[in-house]
């Protein structure tokens, strides 16, 4: 059973994400790039590189560590990462079918429920991001095999022992890649009160072992946010939070967001929404004030009732369930049950983010990774549910039968159209750098690229021309260039210099100097101010209509002559 498991999901993990390895980089892997460099460069022990630098909201040691050595063996080659991505991804699925198999004993919903997470459109940025695959995917798989030793815990007095400390150290381990699973210390309590309830000596046994490991975690964290506070300036922004009340409206309505949301793509939530406002306030179809407002409405407002609706929907589902299985089913009630507690608390970690963010009422998908988990054994019960319900119509069976082969069908075209979109625009921005770096293989000792647009992207306004990429040009060409052969002082990859899209800049620093500037007027300011020689300017223009990029470095400089 295994194996032909392995092999059913190494076939849809081939159509869901086989061209994940064909694409590039995106955006922020670009400045943990320059920042790995920069740790090299700069000679930063240990301690600040994996605890101190930049860990202003995070202390993710571990994620740090194995990122830092995936770059320096792999470098700026996209293909490993890809298809390492993609093995991370399948073996956290299997984890997924076996975490079920064992809590529900019903091999049919295991498989299911592996095979949900698997082809699963909504997160799937959780691992075909690969600045985020790291410390999400690694943080999803250690705290599910948490999950599967604890449950082995609960269920096997022989080997009690050894599973619960190996559950304690998985969680810890899960922790310092990411803290999306702070809060599995609730969690598994919840999870020993709904499975072992009068065993009150593995509860005490439990308590001893989580809970000093929880209030030490928490005890680190608080040092280290007084070490970084004090260390760093200008995070004041990065620690500003909202008020109480805030934080008490959150708590209510957050976990709300996580139960639908993780099972409707947002395409969906703003299409109903689109729809909803257009119906419920006909007035903005005939002010142009009004219409501007419209989308921030759909994605906010309109977004929140959507969700908030579905959600009850879904919650009077599973208690439907739940209590009709009570006595018949009792595995399945309960982990139906267990499954809505988990989505809810998943979104936790999320109340107290700082900043913008924290008032959006679209969730990134990537943040949903480990809520999929049991999304998926929810889903897969309660699906299980239906047919044992109504297993006597055949027309029911048939419709439950198609709605799970356009359910997955849907899922794995959304991927697999969107890894499509990555490719064409990677290939892209991969012509871009390397016509560049063939045309101008060896830099001189100070340089400025003057690189021109016609178009702006990624909702940028028009007169911010910009090339392509979703992060600033010029740090870019730093990292690319550094990587091949250019050894650029640590200065040039300090405070995200150029990172931001529409940066410009000229800076000078350990013997060398470089800069970025895609506007005319920009250049010609830098060069009187900083007494800039014409012949340092290495210029290109882009057009966007025929994606190609012109070398017209002969003609800047003619013109700064002048």
């Amino acid at each position: 059973m295994i194996l032909a498991v392995v092999l059913l999901y190494g076939i849809f993990a081939f159509l869901a994400f086989g061209k994940l390895p064909l694409t590039f980089f995106q955006q922020d892997e670009w400045v943990i790039f320059g920042n790995y460099l920069y740790w090299d460069k700069a000679a930063l022990s240990w301690f600040e590189r994996l605890f101190i630098f930049e860990q202003y909201t995070h202390l993710i040691p571990l994620a740090n560590l194995v990122s830092y050595l995936q770059f320096k063996y792999l470098g700026l080659n996209f293909a490993p990462y890809g298809i390492l991505s993609m093995l991370l991804h399948s073996l956290n699925a299997f984890l997924v079918y076996y975490l079920a198999s064992i809590i529900i004993k019903n091999r049919w919903i295991s498989f299911l429920a592996g095979l949900f997470f698997l082809t699963n459109s909504i997160s799937h940025q959780g691992f075909t991001w690969i600045a985020t695959t790291i410390g999400t995917a690694f943080s999803a798989l250690f705290f599910l095999l948490c999950l599967i030793f604890f449950t082995k815990y609960l269920n096997d007095p022989g080997t009690q022992k050894r599973n619960l400390l190996l559950s304690a150290l998985f969680l810890t381990i899960s922790l310092l890649f990411k803290e999306i699973s702070i809060f599995g210390f609730l969690f598994l309590s919840i999870f020993w009160l709904v499975y072992k309830r009068k065993d009150l000596t593995r509860a005490r046994m439990a308590l001893v072992t989580f809970f000093p490991l929880g209030i030490l975690y928490a005890t680190v964290r608080i040092i280290n946010f007084f070490i970084i506070h004090i260390t760093n300036t200008g995070t004041e922004a990065a620690f500003a939070q909202p008020g109480l009340e805030v934080y008490l409206f959150r708590i209510f309505m957050l976990p709300l967001r996580f139960i639908s949301q993780g099972i409707l793509p947002q395409e969906f939530i703003i299409g109903i929404s689109n729809t909803l406002v257009n119906l419920a306030y006909p007035v903005f179809k005939n002010s142009e004030e009004l219409r501007l407002l419209t989308p921030h409405i759909v994605e906010s407002v309109g977004a929140d009732i959507v969700s908030y609706f579905f959600s009850v929907i879904i919650i009077c589902i599973s208690i439907f369930f739940i209590v009709f299985y009570k006595r018949k089913e009792e595995h399945f009630s309960k982990i139906i049950l267990l499954s809505l507690i988990f989505i809810c608390l998943s979104s936790f970690p999320f109340i107290l983010v700082p900043g913008k963010a924290g008032y959006n009422s679209l969730i990134d998908g990537r943040h949903f990774y480990v809520t999929e988990i049991f999304t998926s054994i929810l889903l897969s019960s309660i699906g299980f549910s239906f047919y044992l319900l109504l297993r006597k119509s055949r027309v029911i069976l048939i419709i439950l039968f198609v709605t799970f082969m356009l359910f997955s069908f849907y899922h794995i075209t959304s991927i697999r159209r969107e890894l499509h979109q990555n490719v064409q625009i990677g290939n892209l921005r991969k012509e871009i750098l390397q016509k560049i770096s063939s045309t101008y293989p060896d830099l001189p000792r100070q340089v400025i690229f003057y690189i021109e647009s016609d178009k702006a992207y990624y909702g940028l306004p028009p007169e911010e021309k910009i090339l392509p990429f979703q992060s600033g040009f010029g740090q870019t060409l730093l990292v690319w260039y550094n990587e091949h052969g250019e050894a650029f002082p640590a200065c040039f990859f300090e405070d995200h210099y150029l990172y931001v899209q529409e940066s410009e800049g000229y800076r000078e620093c350990g013997g060398r100097g470089f800069g970025f500037f895609r506007k005319m007027k920009s250049l010609k300011s830098a060069i009187q101010k900083q007494n800039i020689n014409a012949v340092t300017i290495i210029g290109f223009s882009y057009s966007s209509s025929t994606n190609t990029l012109t070398d017209i470095t002969e003609d800047i400089r003619k013109e700064l002559k002048q």
